[in-house]
């Protein structure tokens, strides 16, 4: 018994074990790795070569690369969009309508949707001669000479086409994190509310939302991490255009694979890397501060 209880500190670690392994090898190994290259003069046809700071002298002259994160900034718009939507659809859902239960479901469909199976049905959606949105948009402002929107080749509507698919995919699991966080809003609390004469909107706003900022936190931080190093969607549905109306990734995809500056890439992955933590920071100290005032 005594062995047993001696042990008992390590057991935890010994389960956490195989996964921090994994994690110490494929991530903290990885990215100790991006960070020495970023270093260097390193392509697929030469060994690295030390250049000190050369690689981020460049990247601050590279009208290109400020371009690709702005445009990084720009695609966080997906991120309000996706909070309102994913909100909507969970306090819909949490009223108890008929039918809600196959509702949630049907909602979290493109959640496990293939990225590029979605990327490419929104494609044909938005195909510039036979999708269905500029045959829609024709057929409603056709009488003022609008007949479409380029919305595969044309900047900032590329950026826009891709965000569509990044909140229909997104969207549905984000609702399932608001109908987590709606389960623990006091219903005593509601219907205190309710009492002493609120109406709903009353409800949502003093109780309801309130309730929520930790979770709406949550979500604003991991969808405003995923916008800013989003790829799949813009590789996809916008594939061929050029880098600038791209992102930061597409950006550093094409310095690594289609240019072969491994050194430089890395360095831009290091620079994307220290914009996102600050930004999670600001975000996250915002959020507090808010909350501390409420």
């Amino acid at each position: 018994m005594s062995t047993l209880r001696m042990h008992q500190p390590l057991t935890p670690w010994l389960f956490l074990a195989p996964a921090l392994l994994v994690l110490g090898v494929f991530f903290v190994g990885s990215a100790i790795q991006v960070v020495h290259y970023s270093f260097t003069r390193y392509s697929a046809f030469a060994p690295p070569e030390y250049v000190g700071l050369d690689n981020y002298a460049a990247l601050l002259s590279d009208r290109i690369f400020w371009r690709a994160i702005g445009n990084s900034f720009i695609y966080l718009l997906v991120t309000p969009v996706l909070l309102v939507l994913s909100l909507a659809a969970a306090l819909i859902i949490d009223s108890g309508i008929r039918g809600g239960k196959p509702l949630r479901i049907l909602l979290f469909l493109p959640v496990v949707t293939p990225t590029i199976v979605a990327a490419i049905a929104w494609r044909l959606v938005l195909n510039e001669d036979s999708g269905l949105l500029n045959q829609g948009i024709s057929l409603l402002f056709g009488w003022a000479g609008v007949d479409g929107i380029r919305w595969l080749t044309e900047h900032p509507y590329t950026l826009f086409s891709a965000m569509m698919v990044t909140a229909w995919k997104g969207f549905g699991f984000y609702m399932m994190i608001f109908l987590a966080g709606l389960m623990l809003v006091p219903s005593s609390t509601k219907e205190a509310a309710a009492i002493d004469g609120a109406g709903p909107w009353g409800v949502f706003r003093h109780v309801t939302l309130p309730s929520l900022r930790p979770t709406i936190t949550l979500i604003a931080v991991i969808s405003s991490i995923s916008a800013l190093k989003v790829f799949d969607e813009l590789f996809v549905t916008v594939r061929g255009v050029p880098v600038d109306q791209q992102t930061g990734v597409p950006y550093i995809y094409d310095l690594a694979f289609e240019q072969g500056a491994f050194g430089a890439a890395c360095a831009a992955g290091v620079v994307l890397f220290a914009i996102i933590l600050v930004f999670s920071l600001i975000n996250l100290r915002l959020s507090s501060g808010g909350k501390e005032r409420a």
